[in-house]
């Protein structure tokens, strides 16, 4: 009886352990009713943030209050995320938002990184897959592109100048977010992710394919922008 109950005082003591299923934190899309009546396809933009991967964002209008960069920060900032937003252009482009940054939207400023797509190709290059890879957000000025100058791709005559947007994509396997002004409305679209793996071939072939893809995704000419 002696033994018997030294087992049941062991059993009675031991520790007791539970275990209980961990659950990830809900990510917070707290779109405003001001938000939702400028941007359209904010279900996609919210696939996108809640995920763990870095992405792209091609922003062909021209925003010049930066309200879809501002949304994303502010997003990203109520959910404590550790991602953060790169604006991508050229040197100009990237003063006139600084100064811009430092009156209207000051509290704005230290939230976004600057990088000048003028600087050497492959520290560009090398920074941006960085970054990405890292789970960060690249957004992408319309301008961007043309200041793009991509050492291993030639220029196909009368083919479309591969965007940046797309090597990118290629090369760190993540999704392009584009956007684009809806016809007939203020409103601006943020349209399906479009996904590096839709593409075959070599890399270059698979960087055209999807350019031309993003192209189509614009409702004015190619060569407005």
């Amino acid at each position: 009886m002696g033994k018997l109950s030294f087992l049941l005082a062991e059993d009675y003591i031991k520790p007791k352990i539970y275990f209980q299923s961990k659950q990830a934190p809900v990510f917070n899309t707290s779109y405003s009713y001001a938000d939702r009546n400028q941007f359209e396809g904010l279900e996609h933009l919210t696939q996108l943030l809640d995920s763990q991967k870095g992405f792209i964002v091609n922003a062909f209008q021209i925003d010049y209050y930066q309200t879809l960069p501002q949304l994303i920060t502010r997003t990203l900032k109520e959910n404590r995320s550790y991602k953060k937003l790169y604006i991508l252009g050229p040197e100009l482009s990237l003063s006139i938002l600084k100064r811009s940054s430092k009156t209207v939207y000051e509290k704005h400023f230290q939230e976004y990184g600057y990088i000048n797509i003028e600087r050497d190709f492959q520290s560009v290059l090398r920074q941006c897959l960085a970054l990405l890879q890292e789970g960060h957000i690249l957004y992408i000025l319309p301008e961007a592109s043309i200041c793009w100058q991509p050492e291993s791709f030639q220029s196909l005559e009368n083919q479309l100048s591969p965007l940046c947007s797309t090597l990118l994509s290629q090369k760190a396997h993540v999704p392009i977010l584009s956007s684009s002004t809806k016809e007939g409305s203020d409103k601006v679209m943020l349209h399906e992710p479009n996904l590096p793996q839709q593409y075959v071939g070599d890399l270059e072939s698979r960087v055209y394919q999807q350019s031309e893809s993003v192209y189509n995704l614009l409702e004015s000419p190619v060569s407005d922008y």
